[in-house]
């Protein structure tokens, strides 16, 4: 029973607690780019603050050091630079698709390089 509430609690305080970060700083930094408003935090410390927030997500989903599924978390915030495309369709479903979609397919693309290199025969 202790296993399983730690893997909870794990998962709560840095997966959530990470992605909430990462997707903060993530706001924040767009909030900057398109605002004319200059009183927010100086954007050189959200790249930062991004990378802590997916490498806790990594601890928090149980991954450490498969260190590839970074790409998968870093891309929830980079896909977020589609919504800025002046072609982009402004629905809201559309709005939540785009983003869910870069992040499935960089998680299969992570999940295959991880499959494939642990059937490649040790040397």
């Amino acid at each position: 029973m202790a296993p399983r509430v730690f893997v909870a609690i794990r998962f709560i305080v840095f997966g959530v607690g990470g992605f909430l970060l990462m997707l903060g700083a993530w706001v924040f930094f767009l909030d900057r780019i398109t605002s004319s408003y200059d009183r927010s935090i100086w954007p050189i410390l959200l790249a930062p603050m991004t990378l802590v927030g997916a490498v806790l997500m990594l601890y928090g989903v149980g991954e450490w050091g498969r260190w590839a599924y970074l790409a998968v978390f870093l891309s929830i915030p980079l896909s977020m630079f589609l919504w800025f495309l002046p072609f982009y369709p402004q629905e809201k479903l559309a709005g939540v698709l785009a983003p869910a979609v870069v992040v499935v397919a960089a998680f299969l693309l992570t999940k295959r390089y991880y499959s494939r290199r642990n059937a490649q025969p040790a040397r």
